[in-house]
């Protein structure tokens, strides 16, 4: 008999789905989207609707494996989890002894989006007080920061109010590929009338179905919206009532900044015409509801943060922020309010050294005092997936560098392990995800158990905080109690969430109100230095990004005074403008901080 049980992708993606397993036998045979999700509106992404055999795969590994070649050979013996176990504790507790914690590195990463089965792992290597991974510089982390500049840590604007769009504008989005369930609220934004526009440099999936597409310049994009911006101000579509009561600094920006990028020298720097420039302004300001659906690839060449920054400050220019349909969207993970301190912190130093994540290469090979003597990498294959993977493998190749691995195959990386220990598949335990581009929230429940010998990344992280003696109750905990944990530090309706009902229905939405964004930037009394923001070859931010609980900020609205070559400008001087606080630590392979997840 088959059995269909209702749960959620955990994957690292912004549609976060809420599937429909059947299971027979005690062997997931097929997957499906949930038709009775608005999102995910019954369909599935290619890659998922095969996962029943990615789950039951002849490859999986089974059992714990031992390795008895030369690192990268892949050659193994199986072993218990006792003696696997035995042996990480007896290594990490001897370099604990001899260099302190700091000689163990914790790499765990999103391939699961799990809260538990990710944060659990978090948690242990805080309450550890071994040196942190920097993560998400090798993807969101200029992106974030931009956003942050503009509006705060806030989610921007819902995805599905994109049908009340008059304009849609898809700006380094990829949607086709990256973000599928997108799609069709465009389509249906399309069929209202709205023109669809695609920015980016090549012609991706997206632009070819597109109603125009404007190949921009790669590493232009800030200079093409205060392009924009130039020709709204020169031809009155501004709201001027909007940027008096949201918004701060725009009146320096109007002044001393946006003269400078008139349309010739844009198109000069874009390579998008000065009529394109023309025609996308005047689409723009004149659209009563114009949503931009920002990607973050923008972000990923120097000074990528402020491409994103100026093109979040484009919906503040005309007041769209304030319509329903309109606004910006780069990711929504922050508007759920959720407080994962509880499990991700449980204990442990608050700043201690940090490795920067896209430098793992050479801080496997070049750290010192002490080196990098252990890591433990989950949840991700930093072999292949890290800039300049030939100096990771490198450091991977280290004799003297014990190294763990949790996953559910011999990956590029586990190659390279000490020990590699079976990972469950998010199919195969309980956990809760909360997507980052849409304002859902869904239990995952498991759906067959763990194949083989296989353990979830939160049993490890428990068992392995138990057998190291720390007595934080997160190590002890179940999984109902660790969300409720969870929910109770949350500011936003999530605090009231019942773990029960969670448990029996499906997907629920924590959106704001359409047409109201909030936002999160600092009062407007505090004008710190320009160096306080990251350019995109930083590291994220080692300082909080807290902001006072409850209470909505105006965005600045400002722009760096000088572009450079490539068109993404820095400010030079103090600016009379709101910004986020920021670190303004020099990039590097290690810096002290508090580290991020």
């Amino acid at each position: 008999m088959i059995q269909t049980i209702r749960t959620a992708c955990a994957h690292d993606c912004p549609d976060q789905c809420s599937l429909l397993a059947s299971v027979e036998n005690g062997r997931v045979v097929k997957i499906q989207g949930d038709p009775e999700h608005p999102m995910t509106a019954g369909f599935a992404c290619a890659k998922v609707n095969r996962e029943h055999e990615w789950v039951h795969s002849p490859e999986r590994v089974l059992t714990p494996l031992r390795r008895v070649g030369a690192k990268g050979e892949g050659r193994f013996e199986p072993i218990g989890w006792s003696q696997a176990l035995d042996e990480i504790v007896v290594q990490w507790k001897a370099i604990f002894a001899s260099d302190g914690p700091l000689g163990l590195l914790g790499y765990a990463y999103s391939a699961h989006q799990g809260q538990l089965n990710r944060g659990l792992l978090l948690g242990l290597f805080h309450a550890l007080g071994a040196t942190r991974l920097q993560a998400g510089t090798v993807c969101d982390s200029a992106a974030e920061a931009g956003w942050d500049a503009a509006c705060g840590s806030v989610g921007g604007a819902d995805p599905e109010t994109v049908t009340e769009s008059d304009l849609v504008i898809a700006w380094g989005a990829d949607l086709l590929t990256t973000n599928v369930h997108m799609w069709p609220l465009v389509e249906r934004a399309r069929a209202g009338g709205a023109p669809f526009v695609v920015i980016e440099p090549r012609r991706s999936r997206t632009a070819e179905r597109a109603d125009w597409h404007l190949q921009v310049n790669v590493g232009t994009d800030a200079a093409l919206a205060l392009g924009i911006m130039h020709i709204l101000v020169r031809d009155g579509l501004c709201d001027r009532g909007y940027l008096e009561r949201e918004t701060v600094g725009f009146s320096r920006l109007e002044r001393e900044v946006l003269p400078r990028f008139d349309p010739a020298r844009v198109a000069r720097i874009t390579g998008v015409s000065p009529a394109d420039l023309e025609r996308l302004a005047h689409m723009y300001g004149r659209a009563r509801a114009p949503f931009i659906r920002l990607g973050e690839g923008m972000s990923r060449c120097v000074n990528g943060g402020q491409a994103v920054r100026a093109v979040a400050l484009l919906p503040g220019v005309t007041g769209a922020y304030a319509r329903v349909g309109g606004g910006a969207l780069l990711m929504t993970a922050t508007g759920f309010g959720l407080d994962p301190a509880f499990i991700r912190k449980p204990s442990g130093p608050a700043r201690t050294r940090l490795v920067n994540h896209s430098r793992l290469g050479r801080a496997l090979l070049e750290l010192t005092d002490p080196p990098i003597r252990a890591l433990f990498v989950a949840a991700n294959n930093p072999a292949v997936t890290c800039p300049d993977s030939a100096t990771a493998r490198r450091g991977l190749a280290r004799k003297d560098l014990f190294t763990v691995v949790h996953d559910p195959f011999l990956s590029d990386t586990a190659r390279y392990a000490d020990i590699v220990l079976p990972a469950a598949t998010y199919l195969e335990s309980d956990d809760l995800v909360r997507s980052y581009g849409t304002y859902y929230m869904q239990f995952v429940r498991q759906v067959v158990p763990p194949q083989g010998e296989a353990w979830s990344n939160a049993r490890l992280a428990q068992e392995l905080g138990r057998r190291l003696g720390l007595a934080d109750p997160i190590f002890s905990m179940d999984t109902d109690g660790l969300l409720r944990e969870l929910f109770r530090g949350a500011r936003s309706p999530a605090a009231e969430m019942d773990v029960k009902d969670l448990r029996a229905g499906g997907a629920v939405k924590l959106a704001p109100e359409p047409g109201h964004q909030r936002f999160a930037t600092p009062s407007g009394t505090n004008v710190p230095r320009p160096s306080a923001f990251p350019s995109a070859s930083s590291p994220r931010p080692a300082i909080s990004r807290r902001t006072p609980r409850g209470r909505a900020w105006p965005p600045f609205v400002a722009a760096p005074a000088s572009p450079s070559a490539c068109s993404i400008p820095r400010m030079r001087r103090p600016a009379d403008c709101e910004m986020a606080r920021r670190s303004s630590s020099k990039a590097g392979t290690a810096q002290s901080g508090s580290g991020s997840a």
